[in-house]
């Protein structure tokens, strides 16, 4: 695999997990057809092993365009997606998939099938086209399934899970692939309190296992409490990047949000101590004291 090195990269007989590549998106431009203007307008980003990286804006930002630039879904019309030093358009499909691993908002399956079932589908990035799944396949499975706590679930189908079990069942699909940098579009969307932390809490062990993650989020207490580095979009551009507590500003926030906003530091206990913490305003309240 030309630019990443013999022997890590997928496919090319290293062990599994060896690779660790930085995924960049240098000055990305993108405009869906009939727009009026760009839905991401000069974005750069960069998407490292071992850590988590939340993007977050209002609706309309560009978020989920810029997701799909990066996974190789969209072709940028100005700038450039790589993997280390090589281009992400040089990638054939299975070997992007090797590479990248999505996690859409939400999905439906025509057919019925079962957790254990879906989740074997992140295999076939790692199957020829008439190849039966190895022991080791089951295995990378089932490893995948007990990391989402989805063991229990497993021989369930899926239109008979709940929205946070549905969300783990991608994840471990995801997982299942062995791709090195792992996308996730707003993956806590519609789930309730629990759900939520326990997700997060599972991208910050996969970052802190060597995954390079990006989640595109709208829940910014969340990702001021779990991510390295937050992206902050507006409009199809960058506002701000940097660690949370850079980035959320009041200021910043109410500009680029509209609405008026009290931002205070997490009371902890443990690491979430200072995380900066956003609570939105009534507008009659919006004249008193603020932060």
């Amino acid at each position: 695999m030309n630019g990443a090195g013999a022997g890590t990269a997928p496919g090319a007989g290293g062990p599994p997990g060896s690779w660790r590549p930085v995924l960049r998106g240098l000055g990305l431009t993108f405009s869906h057809p009939r727009a009026v203007k760009p839905a991401v307008r000069e974005v750069s980003v960069s998407v490292a092993p071992g850590r988590l990286l939340a993007v977050a804006g209002p609706n309309g930002a560009g978020k989920t365009t810029l997701l799909r630039l990066l996974a190789g879904s969209l072709g940028p019309q100005g700038g450039e997606v790589r993997l280390d030093e090589r281009s992400l358009a040089e990638f054939a499909d299975r070997e992007r998939a090797r590479a990248v691993a999505v996690v859409p908002q939400s999905e439906s399956s025509p057919y019925p099938v079962t957790v254990r079932e879906m989740v074997g589908m992140g295999r076939y990035a790692h199957l020829g086209s008439w190849e039966r799944a190895t022991s080791r396949d089951r295995a990378v499975v089932e490893s995948a399934l007990e990391r989402c706590a989805l063991l229990p679930l497993a021989g369930r189908r899926l239109d008979q899970l709940s929205g946070g079990e549905s969300q783990r069942a991608r994840i471990a699909r995801a997982l299942a692939q062995e791709a090195p940098v792992l996308l996730l579009d707003e993956p806590a969307a519609g789930l309730d309190l629990r759900y939520r932390m326990e997700l997060f809490h599972l991208l910050r062990e996969l970052g802190d296992d060597g995954l390079a993650v990006l989640v595109i989020t709208h829940d910014l207490n969340l990702a001021a409490r779990f991510a390295d580095r937050l992206l902050l979009l507006d409009r199809g551009r960058v506002r701000a990047s940097g660690v949370p507590a850079a980035v959320l500003s009041r200021e910043m926030l109410e500009e680029v949000y509209g609405w008026p906003l009290r931002v205070t530091g997490h009371p902890g206990p443990g690491s979430d101590t200072g995380a900066p913490q956003t609570t939105p305003l009534r507008r009659d309240a919006a004249r008193g004291p603020r932060c």
